[in-house]
C-alpha cells in the first residue's frame, strides 16, 4: 500500500520519507526463518525547524526510522531525502561521508557512543577537522556554550564527565557542524528527572538560534508532547497515528494511542474509564494481513483482521489508521 504524503508535505520540508521498508530476516541454520517488519510503508516529511516526535513500545521501528533517514541503515525499499544547499538528495543513494555535513544522531547512551579517553575539546574537533572546516575553536565554543558545558572541561578527559555533561557534549557533537537535520534517540532515557528538563531546553534553544530540524525518538509521551510540534505514532513498522502535539495528546484516536497515554497518571481518575485497556503485548510479529494491532486492540472487528486501513486525515492535520474512523 502506497500512501500520500501527509502533512507537511510541503516546499519547505528538511526530510521526506516514501513509502519506507526494512524488512529483516530472523531465524538460522537451526530454527525457522521468518521475516520481521520492522518498518512497513512509513511516509512522512518533517519542516524545517520543526521537531517530530516519533513514539511507541520497543519493537515498534522507531530507532530504523530515525537510523534509515541519516544514512546508517540501507531500507528494502522506499527513499529518503533530505533538502540542503537548494538540492535534493537521496539518502538511500548518497555516501555517509557525503550527507553527514547534513545530518547527525544524538545517542541514547553518551557512555557507549563517545570514547571516555578523548578529551572533550577532541571530542569536538574530530568532526570539524574531518571535514576540513574553519574556525574550529570558534564553532567548539558555540557548541559549548550553547549546551551550558564551561569552556573549562575542554581539557578534561570525558570520563570525567557526569552522564549529564556527557549528554550535553553528545549533543554539542552533532551540532557543532551545523547540520541540517538531527536525529535524537532517546536522549533523556539514561538521565534522572531533574536533568530531563535541562535537556529538553537546549535541543529546543538549538532548534530556535540554528533552525535545526529534529526527530525526537522516545517512548514517553509527556516528553513527546513537551519538545515535539507533531507526533508520529508507530506500532510494529506501521504509522497508526499523526498530528499536531497538542491534539494528540488531548484527543488520541487510535486505540493504542490512547493506551499509551492511560498508562500515565490522570488528575482526574474517572477519566480511565473511558478508555479501555489494551492486550499486553505477547510478541512483535505482526499479523499476515489486516491491521496490525488487530490481535490487542479492544475494539476489534472482523473487518480489522482482513484489510488493512489507510491512514487518512479525519481531522485538520489529524491521521489515524484505523477502520473506527
Amino acid at each position: 500500500m502506497v500512501m500520500r504524503l501527509p502533512v507537511g508535505s510541503t516546499s519547505n520540508y528538511v526530510v521526506k520519507v516514501e513509502n519506507l521498508k526494512v524488512y529483516f530476516t530472523k531465524g538460522g541454520m537451526f530454527t525457522k526463518k521468518y521475516v520481521v517488519k520492522a518498518l512497513d510503508g512509513v511516509t512522512l516529511s518533517i519542516k524545517e525547524r520543526e521537531i517530530m516526535g516519533v513514539v511507541g513500545e520497543s519493537g515498534s521501528g522507531k530507532t530504523t526510522l530515525g537510523r534509515v533517514t541519516i544514512g546508517l541503515q540501507k531500507p528494502t525499499s522506499g527513499n529518503v531525502y533530505i533538502k540542503a544547499d537548494n538540492k535534493e538528495i537521496n539518502v538511500n543513494k548518497a555516501k555517509l561521508k557525503d550527507i553527514s555535513n547534513y545530518v547527525q544522531m544524538i545517542y541514547q547512551d553518551p557512555y557507549s557512543s563517545i570514547d571516555p579517553i578523548m578529551r572533550v575539546y577532541d571530542v569536538l574537533a574530530t568532526p570539524l577537522k574531518y571535514k576540513k572546516m574553519s574556525d574550529i575553536d570558534k564553532k567548539i565554543e558555540e557548541a559549548m556554550r550553547l549546551v551550558d558545558l564551561p569552556l573549562e572541561l575542554l581539557e578534561n578527559r570525558v570520563y570525567q564527565l557526569s552522564g549529564g555533561q556527557r549528554q550535553r557534549l553528545s549533543i554539542a557533537r552533532a551540532i557543532v557542524v551545523n547540520p541540517k537535520y538531527i536525529v535524537a534517540d532517546e536522549p533523556t532515557t539514561m538521565l534522572d528527572a531533574s536533568l530531563k528538563g535541562e535537556i529538553l531546553k537546549i535541543i529546543k534553544d538549538a532548534r530556535e538560534s540554528k533552525g535545526f530540524s529534529f526527530m525526537y525518538i522516545t517512548h514517553e509521551l509527556p516528553i513527546a508532547k513537551i519538545i515535539s510540534d507533531r507526533i508520529i505514532v508507530l506500532y510494529l513498522g506501521k504509522i497508526v497515528e499523526l498530528g499536531n502535539s497538542n491534539e494528540i495528546i488531548k484527543n488520541p484516536l487510535h486505540p493504542y494511542t490512547q493506551g499509551l497515554i492511560e498508562v500515565y497518571p490522570r488528575i482526574d481518575p474517572s477519566l480511565r474509564d473511558k478508555i479501555k485497556e489494551i492486550k499486553i503485548k505477547v510478541d512483535i510479529v505482526r499479523p499476515d494481513k489486516g491491521c496490525v494491532f488487530y490481535p490487542r486492540c479492544p475494539f476489534a472487528m472482523p473487518k480489522c483482521k482482513e484489510q488493512e486501513p489507510e491512514l487518512k486525515e479525519v481531522s485538520q492535520n489529524h491521521y489515524v489508521a484505523c477502520w473506527l474512523y
